[in-house]
């Protein structure tokens, strides 16, 4: 049977996407693949981190993300690298030096050792591309794949006054032009995070209802999918936009972007939208609660799509990847 070792960052009670994946991939392969886990130690630098990679190596290696520079450790080893998005890379935000940093420790020297990076759709392999010229044949692109908790259930009425969800509250998130849009509506937000404090004053400004969560596990966020009619993801930037498919599977219909990686999952299956222009944002989801049988067409695309990302395909997919690098000579 394969071995194989997944590397995690170090553990963590928040943002735990990456783990939640791949946790996901682990036990679907249950007896298809042996996969060992190794988490980063929280206490340790970078540097220590990196050489104690090689003790936990297996057959083969996962780099599940966000530290890529533990590639630096296994070299010489048959190991992946998922790369999920370059939001922190493209943000501007950072001083010269940093961005130099994170670029030769985070991409340019990792990517020498390994021997194929996964991403997460073709938005993310194009930049990997445009930015370090990594070899196509060495990239595979598999989604992220819909959690089994996430499941159909119907909606019969959509709720007076409608709850629109929003998971995340990053700047890029986009809630400023979402809280424009629900601007003399009566529409009530539910807000997954930590709104800014000059969001949180446009909310009282506007006098714009809403709810907010966080630190919710994956069984509470089904029930905030649950009790919502719609989900707005029109970010200004996401790597995938895992919530789009999560609420497409759960049932319920999606707003997002006409842009990058949410064009890509999104279309055809959910509303797109301009991100920066709150009329078109509010006239969307309007339209969705108003209209049941725009609805219920887009709640019926949504439940299609999100099928092609069932944990149990993309799972497969990864097993394939890890056979193939087994066959592989070093």
């Amino acid at each position: 049977m394969l071995t194989v070792t997944h590397f995690y960052r170090e553990k963590r009670n928040t943002g735990v996407s990456i783990e939640g994946i791949f946790r996901t991939v682990k036990q679907d392969l249950e007896g298809k693949a042996k996969i060992n886990e190794h988490y980063c130690d929280g206490a340790l630098s970078r540097v220590q981190n990196t050489r104690q990679a090689s003790k936990y190596a297996s057959e083969i290696n996962h780099i599940t993300g966000d530290v890529n520079f533990l590639a630096m450790g296994l070299r010489g080893k048959k190991t992946i690298l998922t790369i999920h998005d370059f939001g922190f890379f493209e943000n501007p935000i950072h001083s010269k030096i940093k961005h130099l940093i994170y670029r030769t420790f985070w991409f340019s020297l990792p990517l020498r050792y390994v021997s194929v990076v996964t991403v997460v759709s073709e938005f993310t392999k194009a930049k990997l591309q445009r930015y370090f010229n990594f070899p196509e044949h060495r990239i595979r692109v598999i989604a992220d794949p819909v959690k089994p908790v996430f499941r159909y259930v119907p909606k019969d009425t959509t709720n007076n006054p409608p709850h629109v969800l929003m998971l995340g509250t990053g700047k890029h998130k986009n809630l400023d032009n979402l809280i424009a849009a629900a601007r003399d509506t009566n529409f009530h937000l539910d807000i997954v995070g930590w709104p800014a404090q000059d969001e949180l004053a446009r909310l009282k400004e506007y006098n714009v209802a809403h709810t907010i969560y966080n630190n919710l596990t994956d069984e509470q966020v089904m029930e905030r999918y649950v009790a919502c009619d719609v989900l707005f993801i029109a970010s200004h930037y996401e790597g995938f936009g895992m919530p789009i498919i999560e609420a497409q599977a759960v049932g319920r219909p999606v707003v997002t972007s006409n842009i990058g990686a949410m064009l890509e999952v999104g279309n055809g299956s959910a509303i797109l939208v301009d991100p920066n222009k709150p009329e078109e944002i509010r006239s969307a989801i309007q339209a969705l609660v108003t209209n049941r049988e725009h609805y219920e067409d887009v709640v019926t695309k949504g439940i299609k799509n999100a099928a092609r990302f069932d944990h149990r395909v993309i799972s497969q997919q990864y097993l394939e990847l890890y056979e193939e690098l087994h066959k592989m000579k070093k």
